[in-house]
C-alpha cells in the first residue's frame, strides 16, 4: 500500500457509511463487486493520528485465499492497492462531530447491544482521534462476532 496510515482508520464512503479497519488487511481486502462498484474511489480515510487521506484509486493486486479468492458466502476476495493522498490534519472538534453524526444516523446498528448512550458519552470526553477510533474499533469488531 502506497499510504502510511497509523492503524486503527475510520474511513467515510460516499454512500454516507462509516467504516473501521483494525489493520491494513481489513482495509485493501474486499470482495470483487465492491471493487468493480468503486467503493474505494471518494473514501475518506481517518487515521489514529487525525490525517485525513483521499482515496482516489484502488488497484487489485491480487486474490486471497485458495481457489482465486473465490467463496461461496463473500464472492471473490481480492487485495487491494490504494491511491490517494494527504490533505491535512482533520480538527478533533470536527472529527467528533462527523462521527457523533454517523451514530445518530446509524443509532439503530450502534445499539444493537444497548449501549449507544455510553457510547455518546465516551465520544463527547474523549481526547483524541486515536481515543475515539480504538473505541469505536473496539465496539464494532465486539458487537459483530
Amino acid at each position: 500500500m502506497s499510504i502510511d496510515l497509523a492503524y486503527p482508520i475510520v474511513a467515510f464512503a460516499k454512500n454516507g457509511m462509516m467504516y473501521l479497519a483494525r489493520n491494513a488487511n481489513d482495509l485493501v481486502i474486499c470482495s470483487r463487486l465492491g471493487w468493480i462498484s468503486g467503493f474505494y474511489n471518494g473514501l475518506t480515510v481517518v487515521d489514529c493520528s487525525g490525517s485525513q487521506i483521499l482515496i482516489k484509486e484502488a488497484r487489485k493486486v491480487g486474490t486471497v485465499g485458495i481457489l482465486w479468492g473465490l467463496s461461496f458466502t463473500y464472492g471473490q476476495r481480492i487485495r487491494v492497492e490504494l491511491i490517494g493522498e494527504v490533505y491535512g490534519k482533520l480538527s478533533m472538534e470536527l472529527f467528533r462531530e462527523k462521527v457523533l453524526g454517523q451514530l445518530k444516523k446509524d443509532k439503530h446498528f450502534w445499539n444493537a447491544g444497548g449501549n449507544l448512550e455510553s457510547i455518546f458519552t465516551r465520544m463527547k470526553s474523549a481526547n483524541s482521534h486515536e481515543e475515539i477510533i480504538n473505541y469505536m474499533t473496539e465496539a464494532y469488531y465486539s458487537e459483530s462476532r
